[in-house]
């Protein structure tokens, strides 16, 4: 059949009108495909929020400080003792004391003070008192106290995974 728009517009009509018939289906086939689509994408939606929520979690970092004891100070005030003759180096139960009687040996109170953490291998060293000149009983001193210090870092997804 063909059709002709200019001079059968009947026939056109009719052909539109039988073809409505079918309007209902073709609604209902669009609705189902689009259904599917909008399900689908939600469900990719909620993956990727999930997972984007994963990625920004940042890892916890805890810094854990234990004192040292008695015997660490004792064994690090025995090494810097010997650092030199002029700085008296004295191990306390909870630190250790470092100070110099002559004013003209302050070079090396300087140098054993600075050498503290040098010669440390787990040990963080943190000067609790330091009096570098007018000091009552010695003309510099210096009480410093020591840490092991340890990172514990809990990464992301661990225990809820």
């Amino acid at each position: 059949m063909k059709l002709d728009l200019k001079n059968n517009s009947a026939v056109w009509i009719t052909e539109a009108s039988r073809l409505m018939g079918l309007a209902p289906m073709f609604a209902m086939m669009c609705a189902v495909v689009m259904l599917v689509l909008a399900v689908f994408s939600v469900n990719d939606l909620l993956q990727a929020t999930g997972t984007e929520k994963k990625s920004q979690e940042l890892p916890e970092f805890s810094l854990k400080k234990v004192p040292v004891g008695k015997a660490v100070y004792e064994d690090y005030a025995r090494v810097l003792g010997r650092l030199s003759p002029d700085v008296r180096v004295v191990a306390n139960r909870d630190s250790i004391r470092i100070e110099i009687a002559d004013p003209s040996k302050y070079a090396e109170f300087m140098y054993v003070l600075n050498s503290i953490q040098g010669v440390s291998k787990d040990v963080v060293w943190h000067a609790d008192e330091i009096c570098l000149a007018g000091c009552t009983g010695s003309a510099s001193l210096a009480t410093v106290k020591g840490m092991t210090e340890k990172v514990e870092v809990k990464l992301r997804g661990q225990g809820d995974e």
